[in-house]
């Protein structure tokens, strides 16, 4: 039986089991495990995944990823009055994990993360700390404020690339990668405000699109995609990197322009769903090319 199986018709303990997989949001663990691999590929070329370095990038890996699982869980937990209007079906509103459950879980990922965090260095421990602060005030208030809810996620996530970079060598490469991680995450997560205004508005929030309105904060949106595109030659353009990471920067730059077209809808919340997807898809490629285009320039 496939997952799909599962969720509608499989046993109540295997449909149990992988709505707690689902609570921790397993694809954006994914991608913060993919940012900190490349804030070190980024600072240390090839060298970040051999030998010593490679076991201090994987211990970093896994003390985001736990901290990451542990916020989503978390964030299920805060929103649980949203989602039964906007998303129903998420392991909490179903029924399938309780709320003691999720706090569970992110207790344990927290933990776990700071532990990890703690046998790199004093500045891992800092920064695991401050970003467990960040979402802990993210999700109890600031994420019903506009726009700075969405800065405090898109920080995380670009702070992700600063924290593998850190583990390997000099941080400073990595700032190239955070500044496409933080501009991309900060434009999904309006957009997926604009996704979810409906339930939102009935929960009271006041998000972006509540308080601008969903034309003003899709072109905010806009304006971001349009700023990210711009830069994406930059480290072709000034540190030297090959036409090989050019070429790749090319998808997700076909993918940057797919997003900004669902955009342009006379009615853009109708799109959004597609293109927070889409969006996700240009954080992968523009990671994956700059994970083989520092390879290649550091000369592994």
């Amino acid at each position: 039986m496939n997952l799909r199986g599962i969720r509608r018709s499989g046993p109540r303990w295997a449909r149990r089991a992988w709505a707690a997989v689902r609570l921790l949001r397993p694809l954006n663990v994914a991608m913060i495990l993919v940012g900190v691999a490349l804030g070190g590929v980024l600072s240390g070329g090839v060298g970040a995944v051999q030998g010593v370095a490679a076991a201090r990038l994987l211990r970093a890996a896994l003390s985001a990823a736990m901290i990451g699982a542990a916020a989503n869980a978390l964030n299920d937990v805060f929103d649980l009055e949203i989602d039964r209007v906007n998303r129903p079906e998420r392991p909490l509103p179903s029924g399938l994990v309780s709320v003691g459950a999720a706090r569970g879980l992110a207790g344990v990922g927290t933990a776990g993360g700071l532990v990890l965090a703690a046998t790199l260095s004093t500045t891992h421990l800092a920064l695991a700390l401050g970003v467990v602060g960040m979402l802990l005030v993210y999700n109890a208030a600031l994420k019903r404020v506009a726009l700075a809810g969405n800065a405090v996620v898109a920080l995380v996530i670009g702070t992700a690339l600063l924290y593998g970079g850190w583990a390997v060598g000099p941080p400073g490469p990595a700032l190239i990668g955070a500044a496409f991680a933080f501009l991309t995450t900060l434009a999904r997560e309006i957009v997926k405000d604009i996704e979810d205004v409906a339930g939102d508005a009935a929960a009271g929030a006041r998000t972006l699109p509540l308080v601008l309105g969903v034309g003003a904060s899709t072109r905010a949106v806009l304006g971001l995609l349009v700023v990210t595109l711009l830069l994406t030659p930059l480290p072709f353009l000034v540190l030297d990197y090959t036409g090989l990471f050019l070429v790749l920067m090319l998808a997700a730059d076909g993918l940057l322009l797919r997003a900004l077209w669902l955009l342009l809808d006379p009615q853009p919340e109708q799109q959004a769903r597609q293109a927070s997807q889409v969006m996700k898809a240009v954080m992968a490629a523009g990671m994956a090319a700059l994970a083989l285009g520092a390879i290649v320039q550091v000369g592994g």
